[in-house]
């Protein structure tokens, strides 16, 4: 296996030639192309010089469920060179749109911690105090599990059915309301369509689940005035379009759900000049702290369980 710092190098050499010649432009990006698989990028890239090195380092916090603890990984280890301090709070089987049990697989699960099945707003409140400990100035939010078949108010639903629908956008705003409190910057990501090696096509895996979830976070967003969306779906599957690789980058763990350590590398690349150039002299005082000892580490210690490398 590659040391870590061989790898770092190499991808964000990788990264450098596949997001492209960067200019300063605006931070939310638009709405996914149609075109197929392209090089991993995204249009109107920020340049690294948004990157303020001589500030104390930009505090990111990240939620939501493994999906974001996979991407937490890779950006992580390009934190420290974009003058960024992250806290990985991504956690296994808990989305906002969680309310009753989840069909996972083949399975039906209570969501993980720290959703409390029945008990949605008990989510928000350790939102909150993760909030107010550690005063992020931005937030980053990321749920595939909102894709996930799923009961509601004790009836099964999904995304794109008008009580569901009607459900996770007043589940949005208020998680917004939640993650901005203390006046961070919250940036709602797209989910990358998935493609699980199972016996029958899982719903998740839809794009159209994943275009419908992006839908209704530009919805979401455009009701906060500090919220904004990064299109992580589009960088990861343009168009929609489910890969495991790009340009010599592994993208995808082999559950073809999760994302490698290089992918969030590369993500870091384009994502970390766009949230400086987001906050820019607006900074969220105090904090630093997290609740009930040390912050978390970046790389959680069920991530070692995925085949990633």
């Amino acid at each position: 296996m590659p040391n870590k710092p061989t790898t770092m190098l190499r991808v964000a050499i990788s990264a450098a030639v596949l997001l492209g010649a960067l200019a300063v432009s605006v931070v939310v990006v638009g709405q996914p192309s149609s075109a197929g698989s392209g090089p991993l990028g995204l249009p109107n890239p920020v340049s690294i010089s948004a990157v303020r090195y001589g500030a104390p380092p930009l505090r990111v916090l990240l939620v939501g469920d493994s999906l974001a603890g996979s991407l937490g990984v890779g950006l992580g280890d390009m934190a420290a060179a974009y003058n960024v301090k992250l806290v990985n709070a991504g956690k296994p089987g808990c989305t906002m749109s969680m309310d009753g049990v989840i069909l996972l697989t083949y399975t039906v699960n209570a969501p993980g911690a720290p959703c409390v099945l029945n008990q949605p707003d008990r989510l928000l409140a350790t939102w909150k105090s993760w909030v107010d400990a550690y005063r992020p100035d931005v937030v980053l939010y990321v749920g595939r599990g909102d894709l996930l078949n799923q009961v509601i108010h004790h009836q099964w639903t999904y995304i794109g059915h008008l009580h569901f629908n009607q459900w996770f956008l007043s589940r949005l705003d208020a998680g917004i309301g939640v993650l901005g409190s203390r006046g961070a910057k919250v940036v709602l990501m797209t989910v990358p369509v998935s493609q699980q090696n199972t016996l029958n096509p899982r719903p998740e895996d839809s794009p159209r689940r994943s275009g419908r979830d992006g839908k209704l976070l530009r919805i979401a967003a455009a009701g906060h005035a500090d919220a904004s969306v990064y299109d992580l779906g589009e960088l990861l599957t343009p168009g929609l379009t489910y890969r495991s690789s790009a340009q010599g980058v592994s993208l995808r763990c082999v559950d073809g759900v999760h994302v490698t350590a290089e992918a969030g590398m590369v993500v870091a690349a384009d994502l970390y000049p766009r949230l400086w150039a987001l906050v820019g002299s607006s900074r969220v005082p105090g904090g630093g702290g997290w609740v009930g000892g040390g912050v978390p580490p970046t790389t959680p210690r069920w991530w070692q369980k995925l085949n990633c490398t």
